[in-house]
């Protein structure tokens, strides 16, 4: 595919981190482009000041050592030879660019006003199918040229085969597509203008087959034998608790059983409407926000600018014609965007549309929107309701979500491109968490720290805006900020102000007692079913009111694939990685204990013909997600048991889990170390069977992804050594289908049965 008659130069760099200034170039790579051919390829590595080393993560990724850049020129020495490259009408293109034009910028080479071109968003306009937007990924996925590996000239060679075919896609849209496009791109930034205007569309009314492929709708092949679960009637002013099963189709057996007027409640409702086949009389009830909003989209595309990631979304929105965030491949700064301009709200027609099926129809809906409808105005809609909630033993999780009030300077900062008023507000709530975290990456809020000046400016410019007409988003975190301003909502509440890794920063409100929440607001008014882990469903008081009373309810005769459970004597985290066949998922309980894991064995595994893919150092969990189930055998993926609760793999994916350590929370969380104050023996009555009910999910979430036979082995000696252990080794028993444990040898010791 011959690309425009357009000059490009696609560049690329390896850095020592990610911070521009603190960590440095160490390779510059690109390629010259004119009249749709290479004009020139060039590739430099480059040393670095006195004091600057390369990290070992970093020397293992690209494979670059110290030694490799002695006696090698400093970037200024060769700045003058790579600025000649660039010439003012050339377009810079490259795979996340902006990362490569602020490292660039910290090294003295400002080309951020220059015209450029980000290929992941350019492929997450016409790859739709794609599961990740990573240049790995598509590489594998899109057969591209990657050499060499992990160096700067492989990655400028593959985005620039990427470059064609996305290129190649656009110009087999028909021309009324095309047209639209271009019309879109003329009001985004000039390099898109240029690019788009020089592409000519074939001659058909068709619509390429890829427009109707999507990544997000592709349900497990559901189960037909499967019987449908039949919940009795329940007694009044009581909680009915039914032991949850491992079968991977409850759902469904649920939804198979469930009357007219059932509200069906679970954790995540994207996941499950992606997992699951929804009968067709089941109407799905997503949160506002994940609804687009007729109105707002339409004033959306009315913009008479766009910024780069606003062009790539307005493109998607008239390509797809979407209802659902999931129906786009939304990629990059797209989330905030859609969240701060485009998003429904509650009040919006296409939200209020669906929730008239409530006490109707038999409802899907997440935890998250049941509770906020439960504490809203218009509550009285779920009196005498018959209500099921999957998965309750996250319910303390997702209602401390749903009733928590949270101001993310993120979005307020997407929200207020062209706002001057909402920019200086956030400029100056950011100043407010910088000077009250004080360094720390967490801090509580105590009612000395509202008497600040700052909180009576801020609380007088929040009430100005509130008056303006603002994104939604943008109106529900300035609303909760004025709620959190205020000292009397402090008593009962649990508030702090958070900075994460990535700079973002938040100010967060959430109730201490969420069951006594949940009695007033929802128990106390519906008809309840919580569905909670076997052989520790008694243990739910978190969520449960001191004084409700709680009746047995039917136990699911549903089949559970066979599995076993080890706990191998004197077996090394090491040998899971040595002796790895098919694909194995390691869960370690740190990122620090990953990346050590990842540093001893990354470079051997590569050598070895294992793929080794591990959380924060292969991408983000969609990359890893899809390079794993893309890899060849042997595979091994490395994550922490929090993440692996949340992944989607298809059926007959995984062949061994491997569990390093028991996945405690942390006791110095923000809210687990204040609930956990609230009991006699915080570690009996909280800490242990919240481990319980983790175990349970991560069993079900391996259950899911595995083959028929596999195994979940779990390292941890403190299962022989603790005097919890027993209690804990007895509870994985009973979890496991008979036989509980196959009794068997492993090259690496003598495997014990629980």
């Amino acid at each position: 595919m011959k690309l425009p008659n357009l000059p490009f130069l696609i560049l690329d760099t390896e850095t020592t981190g990610f911070v521009p200034k603190t960590h440095r170039v160490m390779e510059y790579a690109c390629v010259a482009l004119k009249n749709g051919k290479i004009e020139m390829e060039y590739e430099q590595l480059l040393s670095l000041p006195e004091g600057h080393e390369i990290p070992g993560v970093v020397q293992v990724l690209t494979q670059i050592r110290q030694k490799d850049l002695l006696g090698k020129p400093t970037f200024q020495e060769m700045l003058p030879t790579i600025k000649a490259m660039l010439t003012p009408e050339t377009i810079v293109v490259g795979q996340n660019v902006k990362f490569d034009i602020g490292m660039l910028k910290g090294e003295g080479w400002d080309i951020s006003e220059h015209p450029w071109i980000d290929t992941a968003m350019l492929a997450s306009i016409v790859y739709p199918e794609l599961k990740s937007y990573s240049l790995g990924y598509m590489s594998e996925a899109l057969h591209l040229m990657h050499t060499p590996k992990h160096r700067a000239l492989g990655d400028v060679r593959a985005t620039y085969q990427l470059l064609e075919l996305c290129v190649e896609r656009l110009q087999s849209l028909p021309g009324s597509d095309l047209d639209v496009l271009k019309a879109l791109a003329e009001r985004g930034p000039e390099s898109y203008r240029r690019l788009f205007a020089s592409l000519t569309s074939v001659a058909k009314k068709k619509r390429p087959a890829w427009l109707s492929l999507s990544k997000h709708r592709s349900p497990d092949a559901s189960d037909k034998s499967i019987p449908a679960t039949m919940l009795k009637g329940l007694t009044k002013n009581a909680i009915e608790l039914m032991q949850e099963s491992l079968c991977p189709s409850t759902l469904e057996s649920i939804l198979a059983g469930a009357k007219k007027g059932s509200m069906i409640a679970v954790k995540n409702l994207d996941a499950a409407v992606r997992r699951v086949e929804i009968p067709a009389s089941v109407v799905v009830l997503p949160e506002p926000q994940m609804l687009l909003s007729g109105e707002a989209a339409e004033k959306f595309l009315e913009q008479k600018s766009f910024t780069a990631d606003e062009m790539t979304l307005a493109m998607k929105l008239v390509l797809y014609s979407p209802k659902l965030k999931i129906d786009l491949p939304i990629h990059g700064e797209e989330t905030a965007i859609w969240n701060a301009k485009i998003a429904a709200s509650a009040e919006s027609p296409e939200y209020l549309a669906r929730r008239k099926a409530l006490k109707k129809d038999v409802v899907l809906l997440g935890h998250h929107e049941l509770i906020s409808i439960a504490n809203g105005e218009e509550s009285a809609i779920l009196k005498g309701a018959r209500i099921v909630i999957d998965d309750a033993s996250m319910l303390e999780d997702t209602a401390t979500g749903a009733l928590g009030w949270t101001c993310f300077v993120p979005t307020l900062r997407a929200a207020a491109a062209c706002n001057a008023a909402l920019t200086k507000c956030t400029d100056l709530i950011e100043l407010w968490v910088e000077k009250l975290r004080n360094g720390m990456d967490l801090r509580y809020i105590a009612p000395s720290d509202l008497g600040a000046p700052e909180i009576e400016h801020l609380t007088v410019m929040i009430e100005g805006l509130l008056k303006t007409e603002l994104p939604h988003a943008a109106e529900k975190a300035l609303s909760d900020l004025l709620l959190i301003f205020q000292e009397r909502n402090l008593d009962g509440r649990i508030t702090w102000v958070e900075s994460f890794l990535d700079g973002n920063k938040a100010i967060k409100s959430v109730p201490e007692k969420i069951n006594e929440v949940l009695g007033r607001i929802l128990y106390d008014q519906s008809e309840v079913t919580l569905l909670i882990p076997q052989a520790a469903w008694k243990e739910c008081g978190s969520v449960l009111p001191l004084m409700m009373k709680t009746v047995d309810g039917p136990v699911p005769m549903l089949p559970i694939p066979d599995f076993s459970v080890l706990l191998p004597i004197g077996v090394a985290l090491d040998a899971s990685i040595v002796e790895a066949k098919g694909k194995t998922v390691l869960l370690l309980s740190s990122k620090r204990a990953i990346e050590e894991l990842y540093l001893k064995h990354a470079e051997k595994c590569e050598a070895a013909g294992t793929t080794f893919l591990c959380q924060g150092f292969s991408g983000g969990q969609s990359r890893m997600q899809a390079e794993f189930v893309l890899a060849k055998e042997p595979a091994i993926l490395v994550t922490t048991p929090w993440t692996y609760e949340t992944m989607e793999l298809p059926r007959g994916t995984i062949g061994r889990l491997v569990l390093q350590t028991l996945p405690f929370d942390h006791p110095s969380h923000a809210i687990f170390s204040r609930r956990a104050l609230r009991y006699g023996d915080p570690f009996s009555e909280y800490s242990l069977p919240r481990l319980k009910h983790r175990l349970f999910r991560l069993i079900r979430t391996f259950v899911r992804h595995m083959k028929a036979g596999s195994s979940f082995m779990i390292l941890d000696d403190r299962l022989r050594t603790k005097p919890y252990g027993k209690r804990v080794s007895e509870y994985l028993q009973n979890l496991a289908p008979a036989p509980t444990v196959r009794p068997s040898l492993a090259a690496t010791g003598q495997m014990k049965l629980l």
